[in-house]
């Protein structure tokens, strides 16, 4: 039935699917999106309209630039005044965790994650010089796929979002995964027999 139990399955789908760490939406966004959605994607489904999902996808894609554009800037400084003598935790699984409720609680939970990147990376015995390197490199090439998405990619988000909560073992392609998917099981593909891919900012 597409009702409004079903309508509230999906949105809480779509955004654990979007931001399943809960690192990017503010409480803010998510108060907003259950207002004027919890219970009013079924109709918006049955009129074909999909802005809803749009708008959603829109407003994570926003959170994520702005998020990765500032760890970007703080990279860019340099990490010789990051302190590691501090005692201080941070939750890696935080589905169950409240989104950040202000810009405060954003960047004390992204300066720590950033710490936690550069500590995992000194584990390795890398220079704090080739650490910030590495970082750097991620981060860009993270913004850089973020502002690649396609109104394909968007789309598939939010029907793997309705299908998944009609059937666990169901999914929607798009048809340049679905390509891909018959590739994989017929394991045959006339070509050339070269492969494109991205490397950084490179194809």
């Amino acid at each position: 039935s597409i009702d409004d139990q079903l309508s509230s399955k999906v949105l809480d789908r779509f955004l654990d699917e979007l931001d399943p760490a809960r690192s990017y939406f503010y409480a803010g966004d998510i108060q907003e999106f259950e207002k004027k959605y919890r219970y009013k994607l079924d109709e918006a489904f049955k009129k074909d309209d999909l802005a809803p999902g749009f708008e959603i996808f829109n407003r994570y894609q926003q959170r994520v630039v702005e998020r990765l554009t500032e760890v970007i800037a703080r990279l860019e400084k340099g990490l010789d005044n990051m302190e590691f003598d501090t005692d201080e935790t941070l939750r890696i699984d935080r589905k169950d965790i409240p989104w950040p409720d202000s810009e405060t609680v954003m960047q004390e939970l992204w300066r720590k994650r950033l710490k936690n990147n550069v500590l995992t990376l000194k584990l390795t015995d890398k220079s704090i010089e080739e650490i910030q390197e590495t970082l750097l490199k991620r981060y860009k090439n993270q913004l850089n796929r973020i502002l690649q998405n396609s109104n394909d990619d968007v789309f598939e988000f939010y029907m793997n979002s309705l299908a998944l909560s009609i059937d666990p073992h169901t999914q929607y392609f798009s048809p340049h995964r679905t390509e891909n998917f018959n590739i994989n099981m017929s394991l045959s593909l006339e070509g050339i027999g070269a492969v494109l891919q991205t490397e950084e900012e490179y194809t």
